[in-house]
């Protein structure tokens, strides 16, 4: 190992790309890292989005499984001497972090839920937590809207034309067919007062509803089933940056990809990123649905990378990439 490499023994968050491909070659899996290396200093951070699936089939009303979306970058908390290792599963491009320079940036760890065991309704009981925290989400996003129907003035706005207050909102429930099963006629006033009075001395709805959401996108299996690697998830140490349903002072820490920028991540890698994810039943490929970590006007993901450790190989090639303010370190 390199001298230099081998006096840092201190640990770091460590962002390790791309990940092999079955039966591409080193030199493809590099070319490719390099490739996102490039978007990654002109872009910035990109939260690669994913669908978690929890087995719920055995307290949810029908369901069986619940999918949730998730968009995030990764990161995982390691000894310099543990990332060769690390590398060799996750990619040869690693990304190296001050522990405290990430956390200030946003950084959250993963919290890992135990998958149920058969025959053991204890061993479920974090799953049903998921699932619980995931249908609250959803009671105070209707409340949120009910709030914003009931609104005169919004409808008014909406119709362009004076909504009276004491008018009857008229609400119904479905089912999974669309068809009516129950209806229901309210005043806008009474709406108003119930929801001011359920709301009283709390924050707001939609503010509720974004925090868990928050959760639902740091919630991970502690198994991977994929390999039949029990705890294999949770031995990963993971931490994540994440903006789905958060916001610094009124405004997003997430945005939404140009069109070029699409067109450059498919270019890059169709495969992955043309694959098509099933969100509320809708399908859409992940490049659309990923966003770019961005918390405040000006900010500089490349601002926080301390070095970067990479083929001996690929030193010049990736400090081309990463600039001068950037060390590059040679990992094998």
């Amino acid at each position: 190992m390199d001298g230099a490499l081998g006096k840092m023994n201190n640990r770091r968050f460590f962002h390790s790309f791309p990940r092999p491909k079955l039966g591409e070659s080193e030199g493809s899996t590099l070319a490719r890292g390099l490739s996102i290396l490039s978007l990654m200093k002109t872009v910035g951070a990109i939260l690669s989005p994913e669908t978690v699936t929890w087995d719920v089939s055995g307290f949810s009303l029908g369901a069986k499984q619940l999918s949730i979306l998730q968009r995030r970058m990764s990161f995982t908390e390691l000894a310099i001497s543990e990332l060769p290792e690390h590398c060799t599963a996750f990619g040869p491009i690693s990304l190296a972090f001050d522990l405290a320079v990430l956390r200030a940036a946003g950084a959250i760890p993963v919290i890992y839920v135990p998958q149920g065991i058969a025959d053991s309704p204890l061993s479920q009981v974090a799953t049903f937590c998921v699932n619980g925290i995931h249908h609250t989400k959803y009671v105070l996003s209707q409340l949120q809207q009910l709030k914003e129907t009931a609104d005169p003035v919004r409808l008014g706005q909406r119709f362009n034309m004076p909504v009276d207050p004491n008018c009857e909102l008229q609400m119904k429930n479905t089912d999974s067919a669309g068809n009516t099963v129950a209806q229901y006629k309210i005043r806008l006033t009474d709406v108003q007062q119930v929801l001011q009075y359920v709301g009283f001395n709390s924050i707001p709805f939609d503010h509720s509803a974004g925090i868990l959401g928050y959760f639902l996108d740091i919630f991970y299996p502690t198994d991977n089933t994929y390999k039949n690697d029990q705890l294999g998830y949770y031995r990963q140490r993971e931490w994540r940056l994440i903006a789905t349903n958060v916001n610094l002072k009124g405004r997003p820490i997430g945005r939404k990809l140009s069109s070029s920028e699409v067109t450059e991540l498919e270019r890059i890698d169709h495969e992955f990123w043309c694959r098509e994810l099933a969100v509320d039943g809708v399908f859409q490929r992940r490049s659309e649905l990923a966003i770019v970590y961005d918390p405040t006007p000006d900010w500089n993901f490349f601002d926080l990378v301390d070095e970067v450790f990479v083929p001996r190989d690929a030193v010049e090639q990736v400090q081309a990439i990463v600039g001068n303010n950037v060390t590059v370190h040679p990992l094998n």
